[in-house]
């Protein structure tokens, strides 16, 4: 997200990434996936619900056996060489959920805001967001905030956070510290007065390709930027929180593949991150329970599992379909279950599908 999240090459900085074997803790499953035509992967997963991008937008829901569509408004307003994605989706109850995205080059504003109402999804207002929302976190139904980034001009893009209070659509002031692009991939918080909003960002001159890490924070009345490690060219794309002392943050970084990072209710600070090159999502139940998607040393999608002192790795074996996997989100299921989802892209036409998987450790 991101949600539209991107998974970093297996070749950084000109080298390859070296690991020792990792060892196997889980059983994953793959699911059956309605299909979602020319480009149709998964950007996120919540609660048994995931998005992504055919085109138009795309929901679909999980059932305890597989995922299947669902129906979702129209996103691209009948405009012509129009592009829409759902980037990010948050699940409060069966009755109550969120979903955002982007919908380039169609009328009106490009970020899109769905809510679920029990019975169907229905489009939301949002004035004044003329960039691409990546990540949605709901605390009720009259507190929601959407994340991403506000192009102002064609090399320039600002940080975005915009607030839902039940009726409408507010935006809020938040630091955008790169000169040139600032890129936020999630949201999450622990409590509406503690939320956080990871990404990274970019400075001049343009010819700098070096990424900074980069993590805001709500503390009810305003947002702040929050000193944050960098592990040489830094992308963060996701962030959980558990409580005002516990949240994770993960990504990757030039100088050593996948990167973690944990506040500890003063600041963030490097982890151990398990043996791979890239982390794509992340989801907790404790601090003791955390689990990771990403990809190995060969560029293959697998799952992570950190127990509180160790962590153990599992690879997820695609099946069916053609081009090169990728996960892009992970979401806890149930007391013993989490869901992957992502995609398979075919490098050589650029159509993609979706893919998702049961991880059960």
């Amino acid at each position: 997200m991101r949600k539209m999240r991107v998974l970093v090459a297996v070749i950084i900085a000109g080298a390859v990434v070296a690991y020792a074997s990792p060892a196997y803790a889980s059983t994953v499953t793959q699911l059956a996936v309605s299909n979602t035509g020319m480009f149709g992967g998964f950007n996120d997963v919540s609660d048994g619900w995931a998005v992504g991008g055919n085109g138009n937008g795309m929901i679909q829901r999980y059932n305890g056996t597989r995922f299947t569509t669902v129906t979702s408004p129209n996103l691209l307003d009948g405009s012509a060489n129009a592009w829409a994605s759902l980037n990010a989706v948050d699940v409060l109850s069966a009755n109550s959920a969120y979903a955002v995205g982007t919908a380039t080059g169609a009328s009106g504003n490009p970020a899109v805001a769905l809510r679920w109402n029990g019975s169907q999804w229905s489009r939301l207002a949002v004035p004044g967001a003329t960039g691409a929302f990546t990540g949605v976190k709901a605390f009720s139904a009259n507190d929601v905030w959407a994340v991403g980034d506000d192009a102002t001009s064609q090399v320039r893009r600002t940080t975005m956070a915009m607030h839902f209070n039940g009726t409408t659509w507010s935006r809020s002031a938040t630091p955008s510290p790169g000169t040139r692009n600032n890129n936020v991939t999630d949201v999450d918080g622990s409590s509406p007065s503690d939320v956080w909003a990871v990404g990274y960002s970019l400075n001049l001159p343009y010819g700098n390709r070096i990424r900074n890490s980069m993590i805001l924070h709500w503390n009810g009345s305003q947002w702040s930027q929050v000193t944050s490690p960098n592990n040489g060219s830094t992308f963060l794309y996701d962030v959980v929180a558990l409580s005002a002392t516990d949240a994770w943050a993960v990504g990757s970084g030039s100088s050593g593949g996948a990167f973690v990072l944990r506040w500890n209710g003063t600041a963030w600070n490097s982890v151990a991150a398990p043996a791979l090159t890239s982390l794509s999502g992340v989801t907790a139940r404790s601090g003791t329970d955390v689990w990771v998607s990403g990809a190995d040393a060969a560029g293959a999608p697998a799952v992570a599992h950190w127990n509180g002192s160790a962590w153990s790795v599992t690879p997820v074996t695609v099946t069916g379909g053609t081009g090169f996997p990728g996960l892009t989100a992970i979401a806890t299921s149930d007391a013993t279950t989490e869901l992957a989802v992502g995609y398979q892209a075919d490098g050589t036409t650029g159509q993609s599908s979706s893919t998702a998987f049961r991880v059960v450790g």
